[in-house]
């Protein structure tokens, strides 16, 4: 404990750090008015209509952001923007002085981050919290983000826009279409949204952007104003009919097929925008299916639980709205709103949006998965989740939360607080504190705990640092959140010093960057403790290559026990051309085997190498091999070791129809996965998807009892289960 605290002093010790004397950055204080047109542009990739006639916004050369901060771009940029009552557009010409190299894929959406693109960061509310990130390559492929100061970054949500792109002979242009309808915006006559662009080379890696983002405001505050009139107030309403078909055949003998277990749905989704601000959506018998499975992950030798990624449209931008903030995958406590943990929802209702400069939300789902535990048979089980977030000056906000699950007479609900506050110069904190109160339906026992969060962040371009500070009582526990475990206090502490190489000679080198990472947990249960610290050297190159060194040392309490060890991880990437890139992630060194009985340490070696091959604009190729060893020390006897092969092959169409096929092979639990898909989608929610999933797993069958048995080094690759899945919506907007 007494490391902890020391620990916590050294980062305080850090808010010393003092502010460097600023100037006006490129496009500071600037406030945009686009015009007001009558003739809408046609998106066709051409700056042939008159809305682009004027003169352009933004008219010469960005800032960079990464991998360097603060130089001019090497490229010039235009931007033109304008609006009517029903529309927002924007124009993009990307000038580039050896255009054959440009990137330009056809490709899915939310998938087009490899290439060269443009984007538009728009604070349609204008409260500096919440920001829609718009993205197309070269050739009007689409991605969109939404990114808030309490959940971060989230490729989850997929809104209605226009795009379109093409390739000219000094760059390329790129013209876009936002409909009103689409996002939410203050209701007045005259509104100011906050926006900013950016712009990506995929050669260099520079990412850049109009206005320089100040890192002593912050992202959400150098957003520069746009002031727009006479936006429509139009209905907003959508009704989503869904119908789905899914199969499943499981093999009963070597021989022998089960019948076929057939299901067909149909389901309907409403939205309704209650105000310009504010949507309600509810969803009944909702499709909440995935059209591809969860990759598979290592589970051999985990201390702590996998953590999944949400897939299901309903839920897709619940975690960035809801969750909240000083919370992230740094610590033991993840997220507050983990929606995986609705396992099989028979109906789902939300409501959120702004009222004024407060975000109020509400979620409820019935979950239908727990039906079949004895204890509450038939029954659903209940979550509900309200949140509450005011913004005050710039992007600080106080808000409140609270989560609540029911089942079979058992219940847990937190409520809890959080802020956010950015402090003198570039300091910024983010608090949370949560209190839980559990009831077992069972054992009529109550239980009470606490937990809080406190992080702090110092960034800019010579230093980064970071601290977060956790604690989790024993009796704890939110159903809503992912978290590793409870009974603890953690600190986290990061510091990093950047170095920028002005030799010509070192041009290939873009930056250095030596940092020191560790953390610091105390066990309330154990009176353990467990302690990592590392010291690491990152450097980043030309063609968005980059590579890390970390020399690991890490002291584990497991099982009354106190376990050293050192490990040496090295990770990077590298991209030589438009067509390949390679990344990998090297670890060896001396670890902890977790069994719970008789744990011991061993020397364990594992490496990941994922490649990617684009050999022209509609065709992509992934692969990955991951290989893990773990062998004891006395002895050298060999534990485990295992092999995942994973190939996903994708074949592009056109901008709506792709056909993809992936496999997964992992030795460990001795299963090869398949899903084939063929995905056509003509606009967010008006989809066709058709899929086949087959399972294969190493069985043996017993022929005396009749049943099939797993018998390591023995049996053969049986195909236990297929499936046909068939997906159709329509969205149909008023």
């Amino acid at each position: 404990m007494k490391r902890i605290l020391l620990a916590t002093a050294l980062i305080l010790s850090c808010l010393c750090v003092p502010a460097q004397e600023t100037k006006k950055l490129v496009g500071e204080g600037v406030t945009l008015h686009p015009p007001a047109i009558t003739q809408a542009p046609v998106i066709d990739g051409r700056l042939d209509d008159a809305a682009w006639s004027g003169k352009p916004l933004v008219d010469g050369y960005f800032i960079t952001n990464d991998p360097v901060y603060g130089l001019q771009s090497e490229q010039k940029t235009r931007v033109w923007m304008a609006y009517d009552p029903h529309n927002l557009y924007l124009a993009f010409y990307c000038h580039d002085s050896d255009p054959g190299k440009i990137k330009a894929s056809i490709t899915r959406r939310d998938n087009p981050f490899g290439d060269d693109w443009v984007g538009v960061d728009i604070d349609t509310l204008g409260t500096r919290q919440t920001v829609h990130e718009i993205i197309c390559n070269p050739l009007g492929m689409q991605a969109d983000l939404i990114n808030t100061n309490t959940g971060g970054e989230s490729a989850d949500p997929d809104w209605v826009w226009y795009s379109a792109g093409r390739v000219v002979e000094d760059g390329y242009i790129v013209e876009i279409k936002l409909p009103v309808k689409s996002f939410k915006f203050r209701n007045a006559e005259s509104i100011a949204v906050n926006v900013a662009f950016y712009r990506f080379i995929s050669r260099t890696g520079t990412n850049s952007s109009w206005p320089q983002i100040n890192q002593e405001k912050g992202y959400f505050n150098s957003l520069v104003p746009v002031v727009l009139t006479g936006l429509s107030r139009q209905l907003r309403l959508e009704t989503l009919p869904s119908f789905t078909y899914g199969s499943i055949w499981d093999r009963l003998r070597p021989q022998t097929w089960s019948a076929a277990d057939d299901s067909a749905q149909l389901g309907i989704g409403v939205k309704y925008g209650v105000t310009s601000s504010l949507d309600a959506e509810i969803t009944i018998n909702p499709d909440f299916s995935q059209v591809e499975s969860d990759q598979f992950q290592v589970e051999a030798n985990q201390r702590y639980p996998l953590f999944y990624n949400e897939k299901r449209p309903f839920f897709m931008d619940v975690a960035s709205q809801f969750s909240l903030g000083g919370l992230n995958s740094e610590g033991n406590f993840w997220t507050s709103i983990h929606t995986r943990n609705i396992v099989d929802p028979a109906w789902g209702g939300k409501i959120a949006g702004n009222v004024g400069d407060t975000f109020v939300g509400f979620l409820a789902a019935g979950d239908e998965w727990p039906q079949d535990l004895d204890a509450g048979r038939g029954e659903q089980a209940g979550t509900y989740i309200g949140r509450i977030k005011h913004s005050l000056n710039g992007d600080n906000y106080v808000g409140l939360l609270y989560s609540g699950h029911f089942f079979a007479g058992a219940r847990n609900q937190v409520i809890a607080a959080d802020t956010h506050l950015r402090l003198w110069g570039r300091h910024s904190l983010a608090m949370a504190g949560l209190f839980s109160f559990s009831h077992d339906g069972a054992g009529n026992t109550d239980r009470q705990g606490g937990a809080a969060s406190l992080l702090y962040q110092y960034g800019q371009k010579p230093l980064d640092l970071f601290g977060m500070l956790e604690f989790m009582d024993r009796d704890f526990e939110m159903e809503s959140a992912f978290y590793q475990r409870t009974g603890i206090t953690k600190l986290t502490a990061y510091i990093g010093p950047k170095f920028y190489p002005r030799s010509k000679g070192l041009s290939w080198l873009k930056s250095f960057n030596p940092f020191v990472y560790g953390f610091a947990i105390h066990d309330y249960r154990t009176g353990g403790d467990d302690i990592l610290f590392f010291p690491a050297l990152r450097f980043f190159f030309a063609r968005q290559s980059w590579i890390r060194f970390d020399f690991r040392y890490l002291t584990e309490n497991w099982a009354g026990r106190d376990f050293s060890q050192r490990e040496l991880v090295i990770m990077g990437l590298a991209q030589p051309n438009r067509w390949f890139s390679l990344e990998g992630r090297f670890r060896a060194g001396r670890r902890l085997y977790y069994d719970p009985e008789d744990p011991f340490l061993g020397n364990q070696l594992s490496w990941t190498l994922s490649a990617t091959f684009q050999p022209n604009s509609q065709l992509t190729q992934d692969l990955e091999h991951t290989y893990q060893r773990f062998s004891r020390l006395a002895g050298g006897g060999l534990v485990y070791d295992l092999n995942l092969l994973v190939s996903r092959t994708t074949y592009q169409i056109n901008r709506h129809l792709f056909l993809r096929a992936l496999v997964q092979y992992d030795s460990y639990s001795r299963r090869i996965l398949s899903d084939l898909l063929a995905s056509f989608t003509l606009i967010p929610g008006t989809v066709l998807h058709l899929g086949y999933g087959s399972l294969h797993q190493k069985r043996t069958w017993h022929e005396e009892l009749q049943e099939w048995r797993e018998l390591p080094g023995s049996g053969r690759f049986y195909q236990t289960t297929q499936s046909l899945f068939f997906k159709a919506s329509y969205l149909l907007r008023f």
